[in-house]
């Protein structure tokens, strides 16, 4: 009987399977989905800003540099062009992009998102 709840709870203590949606402001970004939504409103991404929001979901919180950015996203310009697109993406999610809250630039190491 012992052996049987160890192995229920062991499986309910999985952490969920695939990228979780997550929470910017009014904002929810779901990954799978591809898709940044309030209610009943969603905002189209292009697939650049789509891959770059991804990316910085996998690591919420986390420093993600320019150069891990190019290489992981589907942008295949030169590395300073990110500081365009992430500057096209703030102007979506942010209700001021000239003070961002969720999407941050951490001086001479990258990004960070900092979602609720």
């Amino acid at each position: 009987m012992l052996l049987r709840i160890t192995a229920i709870m062991r499986r309910a203590a999985r952490p969920p399977e695939g990228p979780v949606p997550i929470r910017l402001g009014r904002w929810r970004f779901d990954p799978d989905r591809s898709e940044l939504s309030s209610g009943a409103e969603t905002v189209r991404l292009t697939d650049v800003e789509t891959s770059l929001l991804r990316v910085l979901a996998e690591t919420p919180g986390g420093i993600v540099s320019r150069d891990e950015l190019a290489d992981r996203s589907r942008a295949t310009v030169n590395v300073r062009s990110i500081d365009v697109q992430v500057n096209r993406l703030r102007r979506k999610i942010e209700a001021d992009p000239r003070t961002p809250r969720y999407l941050q630039t951490v001086r001479g190491s990258g990004y960070v998102l900092r979602p609720d």
